[in-house]
């Protein structure tokens, strides 16, 4: 109880914080709400007395009284949908709000490799716009189906205390099963949460305009059906399961509340209670059953939705494993060096092993390797997207660890084999590069090898990019290339390159690493690439194999070594030859 109690709490704190005079309108709204079916009984039963007795005044007082209450029913049905509407989109658009505002908190990559985690953000995110929604309308309903049965029960108390008594004992036991039957609701979505996502995973690939082609060329669009019903018969039958149970719980309640009901219809009447009494007595348990039908279900759905809320304040308590320090270096080329890293990820799989390296301040470098031997988790690193499992990384002489992240970050300017293709405008695309800043957006594009796009585009650096939301789509090397303008938009001391020209032609990937160079000049850069023909005029050369560096130095000396990376120099060159 003291659970369910704290999680309310929270539930209604969070509501309040949504919309404080919105939530004060709501609950208003429904206290004069409650009073409506106690209103209407009282007065109907008032009605039949005074036409029972021939007394005219009294028919039209109680006529009056019963009209008024009718009216104001009638007008607050509106208002109260009003409110609850604008209530509920305030509440979602604070749901997503904090989830965004939560995620962004957590520096690292964590939240994306643990699995359980990343489905409940996930489910959270699917729920946001309903789950709510349904917090507020289900409390709301609880809270006014409460505030109406107890004027009722003061009526029914009339004419003994033993008969609200037994109408609540009666419903008891249906609303305790139907609280545990929405538990197991909620418990049955989170337990089959990982098969919707596969159900949702497989109709994106066939319906996505980006696999049509490969889908169709391989005709595994039959796969992806069959994929999809064998998640579904597993949710399915779940879902089937807890559907039995519902009925089961509904069905169970009937006799206790028909007996209660009975019970006490008939002790009253026994009392000799008169026409007025009746009618009374008549449309108060009629109204009174209705009320704790509807409390007993709000309740059930209640749960459901506070077992979201206690979900969302589980993943608002969650702590981040990356935090920054506080110690800020001078704006400059840095020197950075790895002293014995390892690292292994959070599933175990180990990535880098004793690796000791320098990146020379003003100097550029360059990470080669095999697919698999680590170069990008050795970025990561540096970018403190993890922290190493054992070594540590300085940068001037300073832990890493001890810096402050969000000044690091901000020194640091790059492209990754998975860069971002956003549907905003060319400019918005490039600006992000650098947020707040009022640089020429037409000189990073022409740095990246994409001037061309502002001509050619219809709307130039105004013309919204991406078919999402029916902007102009781009070729990838396109997409690479307003890629690169935002990192050259801005201001870096650190540049970081990861497999930058991978959607490039050759002649556009020659102009690229001739501009890299420029770029880098007075800057550290690392520019990672499986490409050795664009590596070969960085200052430092590192090759990493399984995770282990094996080799370091320039081009030629490298090549005179006649190590592992002359051997890749040799295998990529015999391909052109």
């Amino acid at each position: 109880m003291r659970f369910r109690l704290r999680r309310t709490g929270f539930a209604l704190g969070f509501i309040v914080r949504s919309a404080p005079a919105l939530a004060a309108a709501f609950w208003g709204l429904l206290l004069v709400r409650a009073l409506v079916p106690a209103g209407v009984v009282l007065a109907v039963g008032r009605l039949a007395a005074a036409a029972a007795a021939g007394d005219g005044a009294a028919l039209a007082r109680w006529g009056g009284v019963w009209l008024t209450v009718l009216l104001v029913e009638r007008l607050l049905t509106p208002l109260s949908g009003m409110v609850e509407g604008n209530l509920n989109e305030r509440l979602t658009a604070r749901v997503n709000r904090v989830l965004m505002e939560k995620m962004d908190r957590f520096a690292g990559l964590e939240p994306f490799e643990d699995a359980a985690f990343y489905e409940m953000v996930q489910r959270l995110r699917r729920e946001a716009s309903y789950a709510p929604m349904n917090l507020s309308i289900f409390l709301g309903q609880v809270l006014q189906a409460g505030m109406s049965a107890v004027p009722l029960l003061l009526l029914v108390a009339r004419w003994g205390w033993v008969f609200p008594l037994a109408l609540l004992l009666s419903t008891l036991p249906y609303a305790l099963a139907g609280v545990r039957l929405q538990r197991l609701v909620w418990d049955t979505v989170v337990g089959t949460s990982p098969e919707a996502r596969r159900m949702d995973y497989a109709t994106g690939v066939a319906l996505s305009p980006e696999l049509a082609a490969e889908t169709r060329l391989l005709g595994s669009g039959g796969y992806w059906l069959g994929f999809y019903e064998r998640n579904f018969r597993v949710l399915h039958a779940r879902s089937r399961a807890v559907r039995r149970r519902e009925v089961a719980v509904a069905g169970g309640y009937f006799l206790p509340s028909a007996l209660g009901l009975g019970w006490t219809f008939w002790s009253v009447l026994r009392r000799g209670v008169g026409v007025g009494g009746v009618v009374e007595v008549t449309a108060a348990l009629h109204r009174l059953q209705g009320e704790l039908a509807l409390l007993v279900d709000a309740l059930g759905m209640l749960e459901r939705s506070l077992c979201y809320m206690d979900e969302l304040q589980r993943f608002l308590a969650a702590r981040p494993r990356i935090v920054g320090g506080g110690v800020r270096l001078k704006p400059r080329a840095p020197e950075v060096v790895f002293e014995e890293v390892s690292f292994r990820y959070p599933d175990g799989r180990p990535a880098l092993e004793r690796v000791s390296l320098r990146l020379e301040p003003a100097r550029s470098a360059a990470l080669v390797g095999e697919n698999g031997a680590g170069k990008t988790t050795l970025v990561k690193l540096l970018l403190r997207f993890y922290d190493p499992t054992e070594g540590r990384i300085l940068v001037d002489g300073v832990d890493l660890r001890e810096l402050d992240l969000a000044a690091w970050r901000r020194r640091i300017s790059g492209v990754f084999q998975n860069f971002g293709r956003y549907a905003l405008t060319l400019e918005e695309n490039v600006r992000l590069g650098e947020l707040g800043a009022r640089r020429s957006v037409q000189a990073a594009l022409e740095r990246a090898g994409a001037g061309n796009l502002l001509r050619r585009l219809p709307e130039g650096a105004a013309t919204l990019l991406s078919k999402e939301f029916g902007g102009t789509e781009l070729s990838g090397g396109e997409w690479q290339k307003v890629a690169l303008a935002r990192a050259f938009y801005r201001r870096a001391d650190l540049l970081v390159f990861d497999e930058p020209s991978a959607a490039l032609d050759p002649r556009s990937e020659a102009a690229l690493f001739a501009r890299f160079a420029e770029l880098a000049r007075g800057r550290t850069a690392l520019l990672v690439s499986h490409r050795l023909a664009s590596v070969r005029r960085a200052d430092r050369i590192f090759v990493l194999k399984a995770g282990r560096l094996v080799e370091a130095g320039a081009h030629g000396e490298l090549l005179a070594r006649g190590g592992e990376y002359a051997e890749l120099w040799r295998l990529q060159s015999e391909r052109y030859a």
